[in-house]
């Protein structure tokens, strides 16, 4: 009799222990899926922010984990529970929840999971803007472990931190380690994705074509497919290699799983047809693209790639330009190309009232308006070619004008920095025309001539000959104003004088001709602006 009743005893003991075993593992079974369902849609959506479903099956997962180890502290899943805890919180950009578990669980007595919270207590400093510290602490793991999946997500974090730190070199070395060394398709793929957008920045576009499709053998992240596609077409067309960019456009156009990038394929078959040279048919594909695709960042570039369109030969049209440009503004997206627009706009603005200036009125100075017209071209839009319609115009018209000289070395630079043979007579007349201007100290300079400058070396002498000879120096800096008004050295030499009256000699009249002289043939420079402020001071005594 006792020994049924033993018996009941330890069965019912055996099932509570079983059941009990059940439940902890249960409830840690559940945060792993809430984890694995949360990790499935982040890799899903690599590239994007991270989906604020995944976000909740992170917290659900945190929750599971934090049940665990409150009610079944005792179990063999409580170091699992905490790693997955903490890698959901990471996750979530709660770094600071995410370090306390790490820190907790670094404290343990198997070397897998100290391993596993020095990596990711690594990854936190990253994220709390530490780099080097980071970087310190996952070389010093490097040393320490022999686990061949631990070792490329290193890898792999080290190459993304020395890319974020514009360090190309480091990212390169440890993200190749990384792509050899790793078997875990997942850290493969992430890799290879690093060091195609690396080489495809660096211009290395045959590597980046290759680590473009190793990516889509390796990836399970429709986001990433996608991309990853629309890259391979941008590099076989910076490639030359036009078929096989437009036999993809028109594969992927046809596939119902690239909808969502469809806009992208058409302006990409766009971009193909400008580098053919199918302008007109280009400009009524683009102007189509973005009435499709409003409030799109395609819609943007679209309209921005026609506003470039029409400001260059054989569309040069401001106004339209001004119009493409406006219609970007007004999309209501985020877009790269709208700061571009940004930085133009104002430039385009000016180009059409000084048109409209030189188009119909006869009594202004038109050389003035077309230097600057050109200037614009060249310097603020980067239109170099059309830029010397409006300079070479002054060069064959307007030899007497004041503009004329500028005119001339704008044509030199633009022609040498195009590595033109036409830059040699620009050259050589502004040497032998204007030797003592800053033009031709430029040259001189810039070819490494041995010409001397004489403002140059005139400023040299006056200022080794002030602590022996103050009169003698001060003739040198009154002759370096006569010779050439518009150069650096005539700039300094009027503002030591005036300096010099002002505050060492205390003779204001003396002091005010060289301010004023500054301010009318330098008013634009440093020195010219501190005369111009002395002056209303002096003034007001």
């Amino acid at each position: 009799m006792i020994s049924e009743f033993n018996s009941k005893i330890i069965k019912s003991l055996c099932l509570l222990v079983f059941l009990q075993a059940c439940a902890y593992f249960n409830t840690f079974y559940n945060a792993e899926e809430h984890y694995s369902i949360a990790e499935e849609i982040r890799i899903q959506n690599l590239g994007s922010s991270i989906p604020a479903r995944a976000i909740q099956e992170y917290g659900k997962a945190i929750e599971k984990s934090d049940k665990v180890l409150t009610e079944y502290g005792d179990s063999d899943y409580v170091k699992d529970a905490m790693l997955l805890k903490g890698k959901s919180h990471f996750f979530r950009r709660e770094y600071d929840s995410a370090k306390e578990v790490f820190l907790s669980l670094k404290d343990s007595e198997e070397i897998l999971f100290i391993n596993e919270s020095k990596y990711w207590l690594a990854l936190c400093k990253w994220k709390d803007f530490k780099p080097q510290p980071a970087i310190n602490d996952l070389k010093n793991l490097l040393v320490d472990i022999d686990s061949s999946d631990l070792q490329s997500r290193i890898y792999l974090a080290l190459g993304e931190i020395y890319l974020e730190n514009e360090d190309s070199e480091n990212a390169f070395y440890y993200l190749n380690i990384g792509a050899e060394s790793s078997k875990d398709r997942f850290t493969r793929e992430q890799i290879y994705f690093q060091i195609a957008e690396l080489s495809y920045e660096k211009e290395i576009y045959e590597q980046a074509l290759d680590s473009y499709q190793k990516v889509l053998n390796n990836s399970i992240s429709i986001n990433r497919i996608r991309e990853s596609n629309l890259k391979i077409i941008q590099t076989y067309r910076l490639l030359g290699d036009i078929e096989q960019s437009k036999n993809r456009i028109e594969r992927l156009l046809l596939n119902e799983d690239f909808s969502s990038i469809k806009s992208d394929l058409r302006l990409e078959l766009v971009k193909i047809e400008l580098d053919q040279g199918n302008i007109d048919f280009s400009i009524e594909s683009l102007d189509r693209i973005a009435q499709d695709y409003p409030n799109t960042k395609v819609a943007i570039e679209a309209y921005y790639i026609l506003s470039q369109l029409y400001l260059e030969s054989p569309n040069l049209d401001f106004e339209k330009a001004n119009f493409f440009m406006n219609e970007a503004m007004r999309q209501n997206a985020n877009s790269s190309h709208k700061v571009l627009i940004s930085n133009k706009r104002e430039s385009v603005a000016t180009l059409i009232k000084l048109d409209k200036i030189l188009k119909e009125k006869e009594d202004v100075e038109k050389t003035s308006i077309m230097y600057r017209m050109g200037e614009i071209l060249a310097f603020d839009l980067g239109n170099l070619n059309d830029s010397t319609t409006y300079f070479e115009d002054i060069f064959n018209n307007s030899k007497q004008s004041a503009n004329f000289p500028s005119a001339t070395f704008a044509l030199y630079s633009i022609y040498n920095t195009q590595n033109d043979s036409r830059e040699k007579q620009y050259r050589q007349l502004i040497l032998d025309s204007y030797p003592d201007s800053d033009f031709a100290k430029f040259i001189i300079n810039d070819q490494n001539l041995s010409t001397s400058h004489r403002p140059s070396e005139m400023l040299l002498e006056a200022e080794s000959l002030w602590s022996e000879n103050s009169e003698k120096s001060l003739k040198v800096y009154r002759d370096i104003l006569n010779i050439d008004s518009s150069t650096e050295s005539s700039n300094i030499a009027a503002y030591f004088l005036g300096y010099y009256y002002d505050y060492e000699l205390s003779d204001t009249d003396s002091a005010i001709v060289y301010y004023e002289w500054l301010v009318n043939n330098h008013p634009n420079s440093k020195q010219g602006d501190l005369a111009q402020k002395r002056l209303e001071s002096l003034n007001a005594q």
